[in-house]
C-alpha cells in the first residue's frame, strides 16, 4: 500500500477545484487508489504507463542524469497531470472550464493584495 504522505498528497489532490478523477498507481503500474469507475480507471492507468516510460527515456536522452517529474495534457475538455516518482504515480484529471476559472480567480486575487 501507499506510504502515508503519498496517500495524503492523493487526498488534498482530489479536494483541487475541477478534479474530476484522480488515480494512484503503485510502482507495478496497479492503481492502489482511484475515485473513478475500474473500467476507466484501468484505461488511465493502462495507456499513461507507455507514455510515461517514453517521455522519460526522451528526458534522459536530452538530458543525461535528469528526471522525469511531471507530464501535463490538455485537450478541449480537460487537462490530465501525471505526477511520476520511482514508487508512485498519480493521474489527475481537471476540467478545464473549473480549472482556468480557479486560476483567473487566484491570480485576480493576488493582484488585488499586492495593490
Amino acid at each position: 500500500m501507499a506510504s502515508n504522505s503519498v496517500q495524503a498528497t492523493f487526498d488534498r489532490l482530489v479536494q483541487l477545484p475541477g478534479v474530476t478523477g484522480a488515480i494512484l498507481i503503485n510502482g507495478d503500474g496497479v492503481p492502489v487508489r482511484t475515485n473513478l469507475p475500474a473500467d476507466v480507471t484501468r484505461i488511465y492507468a493502462d495507456r499513461m504507463r507507455p507514455l510515461v516510460i517514453l517521455a522519460r527515456s526522451m528526458v534522459h536522452d536530452l538530458e543525461n542524469g535528469d528526471e522525469l517529474t511531471y507530464v501535463r495534457l490538455r485537450t478541449r475538455r480537460q487537462e490530465t497531470m501525471v505526477a511520476t516518482g520511482h514508487e508512485h504515480t498519480i493521474i489527475l484529471i481537471q476540467d478545464n472550464r473549473v480549472l482556468d476559472e480557479s486560476r483567473r480567480n487566484s491570480v485576480a486575487s493576488r493582484r488585488s493584495s499586492a495593490l
